[in-house]
């Protein structure tokens, strides 16, 4: 037998989707795997139209009822937008967003950037917040919202 067996994916998720008690089905496999395999923060309506190009089987409601099944378990994140129509992202680690007004992309901010935004706030102000509010603030969550200069985009 070799030593260098190759690596099947499958049992990882269906283990991740047991331990966030959520049935494992091929649909279930297969959107996960698309939602993780893209950082462009997807629509329901684009993974459709993605997916159903390889699979007719995949309808648009069970495309938008497991990507909301996946952000109640923890597995994705649903990221709201003024246009109303919500992107998602399977990285579900508390990180910065920036959304382009004109175009509605939604990037990722760079880690070690992101983490010395948040790092910046100070505690008191978020303490006077729960204070003020009387309100036990969980986590926060920062969009930063702007355009892309022309020169900057590739």
């Amino acid at each position: 037998m070799s030593e260098h067996q190759p690596v099947n994916p499958e049992p990882d998720l269906r283990e991740l989707f047991a331990t966030h008690h959520l049935r494992c089905t091929r649909q279930r496999r297969v959107l996960y795997g698309a939602l993780m395999a893209t950082d462009s923060h997807p629509t329901a309506d684009h993974l459709f139209q993605e997916l159903s190009r390889r699979d007719h089987s995949i309808s648009l409601a069970t495309v938008y009822n497991t990507l909301e099944a996946f952000c109640r378990a923890g597995l994705a994140q649903r990221i709201a937008t003024p246009s109303g129509s919500a992107r998602y992202d399977a990285s579900v680690h508390n990180h910065l967003h920036i959304r382009d007004e004109n175009s509605g992309v939604v990037a990722d901010v760079p880690e070690d950037l992101g983490k010395r935004f948040l790092d910046a706030i100070p505690r008191e102000v978020i303490q006077q917040l729960e204070s003020h509010l009387d309100f036990d603030i969980r986590e926060l969550k920062v969009e930063l919202v702007g355009r892309y200069r022309p020169d900057m985009r590739q």
